[in-house]
């Protein structure tokens, strides 16, 4: 049975506070498949190593860093003239949102 009553929403501090997370955790994927990618290809298979393992490389970091940097964009929060949070940025984990 679906609960009854308004859905809640969220308040600027939580969506601020929820993105910074959502982006720490992101950056921490993105280092983490760059650095297994480049351990595994051009470490431990460095003799087989093509200028391709680079070039894919190298989009992926591209890739990566674009859909960070929009995402980062997205989240950025804005304060007034004297440091009170304005607004939390668009909410990066709302189900359906713009941000997805």
């Amino acid at each position: 049975m679906a609960p009854k009553g308004k859905v809640g929403t969220k308040g600027k501090k939580q969506i601020f506070e929820e993105n910074k997370e959502t982006l720490k955790f992101y950056l921490r994927i993105i280092l983490g498949a760059n650095a297994i990618y480049a351990v595994v290809n051009l470490v431990i298979f460095y003799a087989t190593a093509s200028s391709w393992t680079w070039v894919a490389f190298v989009f992926s970091m591209v890739i990566y860093g674009a859909s960070y940097r929009s995402m980062s964009s997205m989240a950025k929060a804005s304060f007034t003239d004297d440091g009170n949070l304005a607004d939390g940025g668009i909410d990066l984990n709302m189900e359906q949102g713009m941000a997805e």
